[in-house]
């Protein structure tokens, strides 16, 4: 192939890249959930006996890691200081828990503690229900009962809101393998959310969001009046890529359609730029339309005294996908 070819190739594939597409289609969600359902079947035909956590393990859908990395520089004096003076070069303290040092491609670095064992760790004694929202076919709650058991699982109700189907078909299959899980799955929409049915729910309940808010533009404010509502505990979690919202400039452009602005953002990612994670964040959740007001959302809830804010970790995580890192947002609602 000449030069002026692969130019032409390279030209040609940077401007589809870069071309505003949408987030993942219901349709192609409800055609991945029911590949899953396909293998889940197969699996447990010819593996029986085989417990849920080997499924998961087929299904590339097993990353609990270990329960406390940095315990470990806690404990150990012959490596605290080192453990200390790693986490410190980044502002973090050993004694957080979140983040623990690491060795990558020769040099000291930051690693953090799983999304799972993080929820896991949020599961108190009186906690009664686990919710996911846009849960899928519920992979990260079935990962949730391995890590918390099924002897200490046996008063908790695992929720599986999902907006599509097969999603709810394939998590009910999967959870009808393994006869110590209450599993309840519900048909849910951010855009027309109903929670409101846990105000029967007794006891402390730990909802959850992973990557399922960025697909839609603007979700329901009304799904935190119905939260705020409920007379027990609540306490949520979100790993969504909203980091990039705490820039008002780039927020801004977006709400104001400024294509322009993306398009020259786009143009330097697509050619290896490193200089800002959040403008190669917004974006990318501009060029498939995701969520722009979560953040705004929880600031509000917080500034009205309705929530008390545990953690915040902007774009903490981009091992899926560095364009589109997660950031994780805790709070509970106050009572």
């Amino acid at each position: 192939m000449s030069q002026a070819s692969v130019v032409e190739k390279e030209d040609a594939l940077a401007e589809k890249v870069a071309t505003k597409g949408t987030a993942r289609s219901k349709a192609s969600q409800e055609k991945g959930w029911k590949s899953v359902l396909t293998v889940a079947k197969r699996f447990l035909k010819d593996r029986p006996n085989d417990h849920l956590s080997s499924l998961l393990v087929e299904l590339r859908e097993l990353n609990i890691s270990r329960k406390d990395p940095g315990r470990y520089y806690v404990v150990k004096d012959i490596v605290k200081n080192i453990g200390g003076e790693i986490l410190g070069n980044e502002g973090k303290d050993l004694g957080d828990g979140f983040y623990y040092p690491d060795v990558r491609n020769g040099k000291y670095a930051l690693g953090h503690i799983s999304q799972i064992r993080y929820l896991s760790q949020l599961i108190r004694r009186d906690t009664t229900g686990i919710m996911e929202l846009g849960s899928g076919w519920s992979s990260n709650l079935f990962q949730l009962f391995i890590a918390h058991g099924a002897t200490r699982s046996k008063k908790l109700i695992y929720y599986g809101g999902e907006y599509t189907r097969e999603g709810q078909i394939c998590a009910r299959y999967i959870a009808g393998t393994e006869p110590n899980m209450a599993y309840r799955a519900f048909n849910f929409d951010f855009r027309d959310p109903d929670v409101t049915f846990l105000k029967r729910q007794k006891g402390h309940i730990l909802l959850f969001t992973s990557h399922s808010i960025e697909q839609v533009d603007a979700i329901n404010p009304i799904l935190f009046s119905q939260l705020k509502e409920i007379a027990n505990e609540v306490t949520v979690v979100h790993f969504e890529p909203v980091g990039w919202q705490r820039e008002p400039e780039l927020l801004n452009k977006r709400e104001n359609h400024d294509d322009a602005f993306f398009e020259s953002i786009g143009e330097k990612a697509l050619a290896g730029n490193i200089e800002s994670v959040a403008e190669n964040a917004a974006w990318w959740s501009w060029r498939l339309n995701y969520n722009t007001n979560l953040l705004r959302i929880v600031k509000g809830l917080e500034k009205e005294g309705s929530i008390r804010v545990r953690r915040m970790e902007y774009d903490f995580n981009g091992q899926a996908n560095v364009l589109n890192p997660s950031s994780l947002i805790h709070y509970d609602f106050v009572r």
